[in-house]
């Protein structure tokens, strides 16, 4: 039998050090995995992009609630749908008009993509901050971010979870 000595592998039959498994087995495969997870990296990655989505779902949140809180609601009408980069895509950006309080006429682009956006034509309710009227959006979960925002923070809490998990060796 052949040994194969490149970069320090060992040979083809030899036996995987830590399950003492052949390689190639099933099990040699999860237990690459297993060492994988408990490597110090993997879960301060898992952690930071825990953190970082849950800090990112958190903002949204507390957006779409001082929005609700300060916002005025006017009625609006959507102009138009705007494309997503992304040519598989099938969401689009909804472009909507509407006219302020003090009689400013306003047109934004939705910062929230959908795949069920309201058409062109259709009357919507819409949320704005007198202050930045370009940060308006219309008045649905989808797109105050309200619904994004808990997705990511739900995420972002299991990512964590899990971190600390396979850090105390649990998982």
């Amino acid at each position: 039998m052949k040994e194969n000595r490149s970069r320090g592998r060992p040979p083809y039959r030899a036996l995987w050090h830590a399950g003492n498994q052949p390689f190639g087995t099933a099990d040699s495969h999860l237990s690459e995995r297993r060492s994988l997870l408990e490597s110090t990296s993997s879960p301060a990655l898992i952690c930071f992009f825990g953190l970082a989505y849950l800090a990112y779902g958190t903002w949204l949140l507390i957006s779409a609630r001082r929005l609700r809180a300060r916002g005025v609601r006017v009625p609006g009408v959507i102009t138009g749908l705007a494309q997503s980069r992304d040519p598989d895509s099938s969401t689009c950006k909804p472009i909507f008009r509407f006219t302020t309080l003090e009689g400013h006429e306003v047109e934004v682009t939705s910062k929230f993509g959908e795949a069920n956006t309201p058409r062109p034509g259709d009357r919507v309710s819409i949320l704005y901050d007198p202050q930045k009227l370009r940060h308006a959006r219309i008045d649905t979960g989808g797109q105050r971010g309200s619904a994004m925002g808990r997705i990511l923070t739900g995420s972002g809490l299991l990512l964590v979870t899990l971190s600390v998990l396979i850090t105390l060796n649990i998982v």
